[in-house]
């Protein structure tokens, strides 16, 4: 009897941590919508116009101004999807986002991506290294914390806007790099980027 209860609390206890898993993931998706749409507007070279460096000596060429404004619109759409789709998978998720307004969320997901990326421009400018690279030294602190960074921005975001737990926010975190360097790989073999890091 004991053993066939440590088996059924374990399988619980299996299951509920792959909810927990798909709800972070839910969460990264409106972030994958709207990066990979951005990426298709620098690729494309729309809005060219607003590819202006922010601040080119603090923060690097590739920091613009495009990106401020098209990444919170183009999240929009991430956060109209996970609405849609969230009752068919609703028995799946800890979370509910039907509440939420889409648009301020989406916006709010787009400029946390964006800001929380500058700080790590910045460090990289003072250090020498030309936008798009890695220092040698530390190479793979800085890959990770590219990609750590726009998690924490949006992770906050989400935290600023709704009640989702902070247990869930830091799975999202956790996980959000290896999400991002899933999404890299592919836009760069789709040919929306020029590197897949």
């Amino acid at each position: 009897m004991a053993l066939f209860a440590l088996l059924g609390f374990g399988e619980s206890v299996f299951k509920h941590f792959w909810i927990l898993i798909g709800t972070a993931l839910f969460l990264t998706l409106p972030i994958v919508v709207g990066g990979t749409l951005h990426m298709v507007f620098v690729t494309k070279q729309w809005l060219n116009v607003l590819a202006v460096p922010i601040q080119e000596c603090w923060f690097g060429a590739n920091k613009t101004w495009r990106g401020f404004f098209v990444m919170p619109l183009v999240t929009i759409p991430g956060v109209w999807l996970i609405q849609l789709i969230e009752p068919f998978v609703q028995n799946g998720l800890l979370v509910s986002f039907q509440e939420y307004s889409t648009v301020i969320l989406g916006l709010a997901l787009g400029l946390g991506y964006v800001l929380l990326e500058l700080p790590n421009s910045f460090i990289k400018r003072r250090l020498g290294v030309a936008p798009g690279e890695n220092p040698e030294q530390c190479r793979y602190c800085f890959i990770l914390f590219d990609q750590l960074d726009s998690g924490i921005g949006c992770a906050l975001a989400y935290y600023l806007l709704s009640d989702i737990p902070a247990s869930i926010l830091l799975i999202q975190v956790a996980i959000f790099p290896i999400v991002a360097l899933i999404v890299k790989r592919c836009l760069y073999f789709f040919k929306l980027k020029n590197t897949y890091l």
